[in-house]
């Protein structure tokens, strides 16, 4: 009979993979803020990609957590993991960027 391996073991899943996945989020929004956003030139752009940064580095500690413990290290499945976090902390940072620099 084969042996089973136990399915609770954590999958190696490292920080810099999540960020990767959390990166396309980035991407994303640096899109929407190009195309839709009041950037207000080179320098309100500049900004905005500092708190999209942010939002990206933090949103790939609870995905490479949430992702080690499900078994998830596939790319695709970081990117899908990490839309309510960096969503979440993009709005965080788009009301810090208003109640800062407005």
């Amino acid at each position: 009979m084969p042996k089973q391996e136990d399915s609770t073991q954590a999958i190696p899943v490292t920080y810099v993979r999540a960020l990767f996945g959390a990166l396309g989020w980035g991407v994303i929004a640096f899109a929407l803020q190009v195309l839709f956003g009041d950037n207000g030139g080179a320098a309100g752009l500049l900004i905005q990609v500092g708190w999209i940064l942010i939002a990206v580095v933090l949103a790939a500690w609870p995905t490479s957590y949430t992702a080690r413990r499900r078994g998830w290290p596939e790319l695709w499945k970081l990117f899908l993991l990490a839309t309510p976090a960096f969503w979440v902390l993009r709005a965080i940072t788009l009301i810090l960027h208003n109640l800062l620099f407005r």
